[in-house]
């Protein structure tokens, strides 16, 4: 067989395959240039229903919805043994300054009884003055007692509050048993420096994770007196029966704004795409038509994102393909190397 037809025959398929290849890259440009086009000064992402089912996107209308703004702060699950030892110093105390007034009143009793035979000569005053000085000595003692249980008391208000400080004095305080037996834990949070006390507020969600979705309930016992020595804020003590938690363990807490509700949208955290710093969402215009809209400030919530602005109630968000409708519009931006 001779080579010369055989020659030929590659010669032409070297012309004619690059060629289909040039005819293919040409259709696809043209219809990735097709696919997202300038209308109005918008960038409008053109998406067959085909193609929407086949990547997977999904879009959903959004309702308004009323929400209030939280900050989150940390804390730490304390132990409540300062408390009984502080309780079982009270309750010492206290039983001294039982027995010292019982024999003060004695002696009040004995001095009466003393100064009224005195009176009819029936007793010497040498007699009368040593009751005067056992007198005085139960009460000085009595006095001293009395002192160390005040001083007690306001230790405690100085390091813990004036509820805890009640709930420690009390002699049957339910609470108090409740810590000392595990069924309660306490906790203690801190607050950012520029917080201002919390008003209005009895109840913070906490979570060890960070993740709000898994947070459970704890209730404000009271402000303490000092703030925290770390963040220069304001320090609150909490309480909670959650079996999830023990001491040592560290906590996040949300905790609501003081101000009313602020009205928006809340959309789900796959609408929202992140390029360079800035936030947007894509936007169903159209059976076939999508826009990109730019979001400032989207706050953050437990499902997903709250936005005050830059969306309307009834306008459809897209949930899911948002990466995929956002590689559509970067390859639109890319210049045709033949373009000069």
């Amino acid at each position: 067989m001779k080579p010369y037809p055989f020659i030929l025959l590659l010669c032409f398929l070297s012309v004619f395959f690059p060629a289909i290849q040039a005819s293919d890259d040409d259709e696809n440009e043209e219809h990735e240039q097709q696919a997202v086009q300038l209308v109005n000064g918008e960038v409008v992402i053109q998406l067959d229903e085909q193609s929407q089912e086949i990547s997977g996107l999904e879009t959903r209308k959004i309702k308004q919805t009323e929400y209030q703004t939280e900050f989150i702060c940390y804390g730490k699950a304390i132990s409540a043994k300062p408390l009984l030892a502080t309780r079982n110093q009270y309750l010492s105390t206290s039983a001294q300054l039982s027995g010292a007034k019982a024999r003060l009143s004695e002696a009040e009793k004995n001095i009466t009884r003393l100064r009224n035979l005195h009176k009819n000569e029936a007793v010497s005053t040498r007699k009368v003055q040593t009751q005067q000085s056992l007198w005085q000595s139960e009460k000085a003692v009595v006095d001293e007692l009395s002192y160390k249980i005040n001083q007690i008391i306001n230790d405690s208000r100085l390091q813990w509050g004036e509820q805890l400080t009640q709930w420690t004095t009390n002699a049957d305080s339910a609470q108090l048993n409740n810590l000392l037996t595990g069924q309660s834990i306490l906790l203690k949070l801190s607050l950012p420096a520029e917080k201002q006390p919390l008003a209005e507020i009895n109840k913070l969600l906490i979570s060890l994770t960070g993740n709000r979705n898994q947070a459970f309930e704890s209730s404000i016992v009271s402000l303490l007196p000092s703030v925290d020595s770390f963040s220069q804020g304001l320090q609150y003590i909490l309480l909670t029966e959650s079996p999830k938690i023990s001491t040592g363990m560290n906590f996040t807490a949300w905790v609501p704004q003081q101000k009313s509700t602020e009205t928006g949208l809340i959309i789900p955290e796959t609408s929202l795409a992140w390029h360079l710093g800035q936030s947007f969402i894509f936007i169903k215009i159209a059976d076939e038509q999508f826009v990109h809209r730019n979001i400032s400030k989207p706050i953050r919530v437990a499902n997903g994102y709250f936005i005050t602005e830059q969306l309307a109630e009834g306008e459809e968000v897209v949930i899911k393909g948002t990466q995929m409708l956002l590689s559509h519009e970067f390859r639109s931006q890319i210049p045709d190397e033949d373009d000069d």
